[in-house]
């Protein structure tokens, strides 16, 4: 259960969703809250090495280019024990060090290529090295570590050894180590390089495969690991060599690690290139490369408070740090999206996604605040937000979100073409429909929640406590914003009926707000118990949400509801709690206290509040001073003591002590999102109101500074400047800018004007219609409104391309809407959904359960049409029998007679990838197309999305690119002897679509029997314990690839635990937890694992069972149960029995069912044969659990077969086995023999066939006499 956030969302939509004229804030004077301002210790930020100038951050990059220190790693540095703990702050677009110890050489802790599961393993050392004999100590006080890379000493007697390391951009982990000799003799070192990712010698690298997972086990993409260092060569898995240092004498050595990916080619040039680089020009180019970055993508902000200067700037670094860009194909993390929190909960989660694009979209690349808000709307099928299921770590209840709201502010400020706001409007739409319809149970236009329904509920919240039952929730504003800003893309796009249709819907919930929530005695909003209509009187600040949004009129008495801000002993600017503190306290002595956190998620909270009250309400309750403390505590919060010298952005605190004014606790996880503040200063401080037209306008808060400024901020297509230098404090703080408050467009100015007001200025007549005097106007020419912007960024463009909008041409999709079918379609599915006109994950045509190889979609355009272009959106579940994209694809066209293949199909990529494929072809003309789909091994296809085109565009020149092999093992199946192989092979259908695979043993001490060798997917049993390599070689009849796995086979037992075998079921899972957890072969550390996967069932209580299938009979007769007891919710069983199944029902296995925890319970009882065992565990106070679950076969001898055959024919081998039980009892296990070629019985003798037994895994040889006669004898 998450305790530590909350659910609530900051500001409010700008001009579109607020009827309101903004104003400038001059409020009146009311009750103050007493906390006055945080005192910051530390060291102010360094001075810029240039002075003021347009484009500041250019500028002092370029002044520093030629070096290798950099302002940025200047501010940002952190030296010697940092007391947030040892995280390494370099990190690269997919890969970074969850856990860092800095310790080791190397890249010690925990490496993450988004996730720390990998195929084979997890939670592991990227890669250390050892130096001599190793024995080496850092020198904590050298230590020092900026956002681009990390530095430090350590000694071992007479030698020391200077280490560098930084990951790059496109994931490559360098190490650059200066040993030096400081005694009086030369010395050679021994050098050893060791990485989990890399076994494989190639050539002086070691190389690797993994796939990468999610902490659900699933796979998400697979990795090609690369390592090599200077002078090092491979040896046992490892790189080794020898250097010689002389006396006094420093050598530089380099190691690198690249996480090579297919989706990412540069993964691989930029490990190639880092590979050649000298170790110097290695640590120059990236720490150059990392810091233009800022330059390219930042604005330059200053303030007079240099406390909130830095917070400023550790903010834009921790949006960096905590952005994923990993591409991988499919429906999840195949967009840009910010992560809440790399080290912690690492998932992009709906509640706090908005609020980073409402910073994010204050970086220049529309890419960082458009990627979030795509990646959130294309992985919610259409409905309601919800958090990113590429992992498990969800919290669910993503009513408490805004990001439509924030989605369309973006797109205000960066703008772009129809297809980016259709794209847009339609998840709006659907998230604000989809909420309703899950949340409104009774329709009256508002949320209903209760406080165990869904996890995600932060213990801070009181309301829940009040009562049990469904409350009419506040939180249904953001249902209010969110339809405005649907209406307001729609009304774009110039569609007035769904304009109409989404405002009627925001007048909806408004009206409900009024009506429902609108407690007349109290005066305030509070949220409603359904069940006995009762205003619940426990309130938070989730209860001013209408007022955030504009839902509110600005009018008697429910303004007068904003006094409660009035009383620190109610809403206190500082700490941001959740929960009205009087509430609170009542709650508590009536007995549920829960607990009393604050974090940055409930200071945007109230930035969104104070921002549009100031803005749009008339009351003395909230002023500009308070906004100003409010800014003031939040930047103090986020530095550990108030010391600038270690900002730690945790998620969340708690014990505030007013007396001392200290913190008393930080949450674990460091340097997370969470929240957003660096907004206020631009909008708020700085007063810039982004709009729907052209005009530029500013309506700031005036918090008392005399000068403050962003700088080159991108804003549609031209570069803002927002300078404020009051005139009245005789100082000219920004040399060679007027003073005054003015707006600079690429570095001219438009206007000034001569105090802090609201202005805005039309660049066409360069009027600016203002309070204040107007000290200069110009019109500008190309100013442009959203709608005007044209954006052709190599990433943005690839971001709407993948989520089935097309930036760079106007065509049509003429397949959109048309009639479609298919050759199946399964359940719940249907070929429509193909041609619905969007991409997003659902729904989707699917032929899951096909009895086809392969299988079609097709589209009828209604008439003969010329075509050239087709698009394909392939659907991928991540499991490893679900649906993936095919192995192979082929448009055809109906020519009045037959199908026949288009001809000349340029595919992009030209093999099959999950999500988007682009085929061009010569045009030509028809009425109906289709795709034909060869399904992956194991597999079946699933399509998003079918799109047609005439572009009139020349196709490029076509080639047959070679067939696409991936060899795999399951590392998720653990019976020994065997492995479950799950290759991959794909080609791009030429020459003649044509395609086939063959398992083979490379080397290994036995033979391999292959349930079917000609199949990717298949399982592997082995005749003896060691080491294999098995190759699978893909063939299109003209090219040819291989990929080779290494396996390490176990022996089989004679007895074996066979749950591993055995699918899994439950009467009831938690929604976080997975029933499959009992038999992945991992044995817990305790009954309270927090690390492994489980089965539980909180919050249910009762009886539930859990229980194995097989596929075939299996005869056990001993179990080991370890049961899951977490101390909470979850606690050991009253008492539990085992059931087997005897063909009809269930049967009890009488037995003695020992309870206990942090333990394996072992029962043995007389053997059974069955299909089914179910283990019953009945709970009385709590919920039950299980975490792992062992169960294991009778021993029994086999009776080994002896079978005769002619030679030249292959005999045939028999279908089953028979097992002898020591009661003599006999069972028919089926088996599955190694094919026998022609050439093994050409010649008289005898030979022997391995085998294996399908029901309890174990070899079996069988002998076969080849007698004289037969073919060819």
């Amino acid at each position: 259960m998450r305790i530590s956030t909350t659910r609530w969302r900051p500001p409010v939509l700008a001009a579109v969703l607020a009827a309101a004229m903004l104003t400038a804030v001059d409020t009146p004077a009311g009750a103050e809250q007493a906390i006055g301002f945080p005192t910051f210790t530390g060291q102010p930020p360094p001075a810029e090495p240039v002075a003021y100038g347009n484009r500041m951050m250019r500028a002092m990059y370029d002044a520093e280019a030629g070096g290798t220190d950099f302002w940025m790693d200047r501010l940002l540095a952190r030296r010697g024990n940092d007391p947030a703990g040892s995280w390494l702050m370099t990190r690269g677009r997919t890969v970074y060090m969850r856990q860092h110890d800095n310790a080791v050489i190397g890249f010690g802790g925990r490496v993450a290529y988004y996730n720390e599961f990998f195929g084979s393993f997890s939670n592991q050392n990227a890669y250390t090295v050892t130096i001599g004999g190793g024995g080496f100590t850092e020198n904590v006080a050298d230590r020092l570590q900026t956002p681009s890379y990390w530095s430090g000493s350590y000694t071992n007697s007479d030698l020391r050894a200077g280490v560098k390391k930084f990951v790059t951009h496109d994931n490559v982990a360098v190490t650059v180590m200066a040993l030096t000799n400081t005694g009086a003799a030369s010395r050679t070192l021994a050098l050893t390089v060791d990485s989990p990712f890399t076994r494989t010698a190639t050539g002086a690298e070691l190389t690797g495969l993994q796939e990468v997972r999610n902490s659900r086990g699933e796979r998400l993409t697979t990795i090609f690991p690369r390592l090599s260092a200077q002078g090092l060569s491979p040896s046992g898995g490892k790189l080794a060599g020898e250097v010689t240092v002389p006396s006094g004498q420093t050598v530089t050595v380099k190691v690198q690690l690249g996480f090579v990916a297919d989706e990412i080619p540069a993964s691989r040039t930029e490990y190639d290139q880092y590979r050649g680089l000298s170790p110097a020009n290695a640590f120059a180019t990236h720490v150059r490369t990392y810091n233009r970055w800022w330059a390219d993508n930042i604005p330059y902000v200053d303030v007079p408070e240099p406390a909130i200067k830095k917070h400023v700037y550790y903010r834009w670094w921790l949006m960096r740090f905590n952005f994923l860009d990993a591409d991988i194909p499919g429906n999840d993390f195949q967009f840009p999206t910010s992560i809440e929190g790399v080290l912690g909960y690492n998932n992009a989660i709906a509640l706090t996604v908005p609020m980073f694009i409402d910073d994010l979209k204050y970086l220049r690349d529309p890419m960082y605040s458009y990627g979030p808000w795509v990646s959130t709307g294309e992985s919610s099928g259409g409905g309601r937000f919800v958090d990113n299921p590429g992992d498990p770590e969800n919290w669910s209840n993503s009513y408490t979100q805004y990001i439509a709201e924030a989605a369309w502010r973006s797109y205000e400020v960066h703008g772009g073409q129809a297809p980016i706001v259709a794209n847009l409007a339609r998840y709006a739409e659907g998230d604000v429909k989809g909420q309703l319809d899950f949340y409104d149970h009774d329709g009256n236009g508002l949320i209903e929640y209760d406080w165990g329904a869904l996890t995600g509920n932060d213990a801070d919240a009181v309301s829940f406590h009040w009562r049990d039952g469904n409350l009419d929730r506040a939180e249904a504003a953001y249902q209010y914003s969110g339809a405005l800003a649907a209406a307001a893309a729609y009304e774009q796009l110039g569609n007035a009926a769904k304009a109409a249709e989404l405002r009627g819907i925001a007048d909806r919930v408004r009206t409900a707000i009024l009506d429902v929530l609108w407690n007349p005695d109290d005066r305030l909003f509070e949220h409603r118990h359904v069940a006995t209509d009762t205003h619940v009187p426990w309130k938070e600040i989730n209860n001013y949400y209408p007022f955030s949004v504009g839902a509110v009129p600005d009018e008697e008495p429910y303004t007068d509801a904003l006094r409660l801000f009035a009383d620190p002993a109610e809403y206190p600017i500082f700490p941001f709690y959740t929960a009205n503190q009087a509430d609170k306290a009542e709650a508590a002595e009536q007995g549920n206290p829960g607990s009393n956190n604050f974090s940055q998620i409930n200071s945007t909270v109230q930035f969104r509040l104070f921002s549009s009250v100031l803005h749009n309400y008339t009351t003395p309750h909230l002023t500009a001073t308070d906004y100003k403390k409010l800014l003031y505590w939040n930047s103090w919060a986020a530095f550990i003591g108030g010391d600038t010298a270690w900002p730690d952005s945790n998620e969340y605190w708690y014990d505030w002590n007013p007396a001392t004014r200290t913190i008393g606790g930080r949450s674990f996880i460091h340097h997370t999102i969470l929240g957003s503040s660096n907004w206020t200063v631009i909008e708020d401080v700085l007063g810039l109101r982004p709009r729907t037209d052209a005009k530029v306008e500013l309506a700031p808060i005036d918090i008392g500074w005399d000068h403050a400024m962003v700088d080159n901020l991108r804003y549609r297509d031209r570069d803002l400047t927002v300078v404020w230098d009051d005139p009245a404090d005789g100082v000219a703080h920004y040399p060679g800018v007027p003073e005054g408050y003015s707006v600079f467009l690429d570095g001219a100015r438009a206007f000034t004007v001569d105090r802090l007001t609201k202005a805005v200025w039309d660049p066409a007549t360069g009027q600016v219609d203002t309070t204040g005097n107007v000290l200069y106007s110009t019109g500008i020419e190309g100013v442009h409104a959203p709608a005007d912007v044209v954006l052709t960024g190599e990433r943005v463009v690839d971001l709407f391309q993948k989520a089935g909008a097309d930036l760079t041409s106007a065509a049509p999709d003429l397949a959109v809407g048309g009639p479609a079918s298919a050759s199946y379609t399964a359940s719940g599915s249907s070929p429509a959904a193909a041609v619905d006109g969007t991409t997003v994950s659902a729904p989707i045509w699917s032929s899951r359960g096909s009895p086809h190889a392969e299988d079609t979609v097709e589209v009828d355009l209604g008439t003969p049409r010329q075509v050239d272009d087709m698009k394909l959106y392939f659907y991928r579940d991540r499991t490893t029998t679900g649906l993936a994209e095919p192995a192979t694809y082929r448009v055809q066209y109906h020519n009045g007679t037959a199908w026949v293949d288009v001809p000349g199909q340029a595919r992009t990529p030209a093999i099959p990838r999950a999500n988007y494929n682009h085929v061009r072809f010569p045009a030509l003309t028809a009425q109906r197309l289709r795709v034909l789909m060869t399904h992956q091994s194991g597999h079946r296809t699933g399509l998003k999305e079918l799109q047609v085109f005439r572009t009139g565009v020349v196709p490029p020149p076509v080639g047959n690119a070679a067939p696409y092999a991936l060899a795999t093992v399951d590392s998720s199946f653990r019976q020994a002897g065997q492995a479950r192989l799950t290759g991959v092979v794909k080609d791009d259908a030429l020459p003649r679509g044509a395609l086939t695979s063959a398992w083979s043993k490379v080397s290994g001490p036995g033979s391999v029997v292959f349930a079917d060798p000609n199949t990717p997917s298949t399982l592997a049993t082995f005749t003896e314990p060691g080491d294999y390599q098995l190759r699978l070689t893909a063939s299109d009849g003209e090219r040819s690839s291989v990929s080779t796995v290494d396996v390490t086979a176990t022996a089989i037992p004679a007895v074996a635990n066979v749950a591993t075998a055995a699918t899994v079921t439950a009467s009831y899972t938690s929604p976080w937890e997975l029933a499959a957890a009992v038999n992945d072969g991992v044995d817990p550390p305790s009954s309270n694992d927090g690390v492994n996967r489980r089965w539980g069932t909180w919050p249910e209580q009762g009886e539930h069972w859990v229980q194995l299938e097989w596929p075939n009979p299996v005869r056990v007769n001993a179990s080991d149960l370890y049961f899951f007891d977490d101390g909470g919710g979850v606690r050991l069983p009253a008492s539990w029995k085992l059931q087997y199944w005897d063909g009809t029902s269930f049967v009890d296995i009488p037995g003695t069912y020992d309870v206990a925890a942090n333990r394996y319970v072992h029962d043995d009882f007389p053997g059974v044969t069955t299909t089914r065992l179910r283990a019953v565990l009945r709970g009385e106070t709590a919920s039950v659990g299980v975490l792992e679950w062992q169960v294991h076969n009778e021993p029994s001898t086999v009776e080994v077969p002896r079978l005769e055959t002619r030679q030249g024919i292959p005999p045939t081998m028999p279908a089953t086995v028979t097992r002898v039980y020591a009661d003599g009892t006999h069972v028919d296990s089926p088996v599955i023999w190694a094919p026998v070629s022609i050439a093994q019985v050409s010649r008289p003798g005898r030979i022997t066939v391995p085998g294996y037994t399908t029901d309890i895994p174990r070899t079996v040889l069988a002998t076969v006499e080849v007698r004289r006669g037969g073919q060819g004898g």
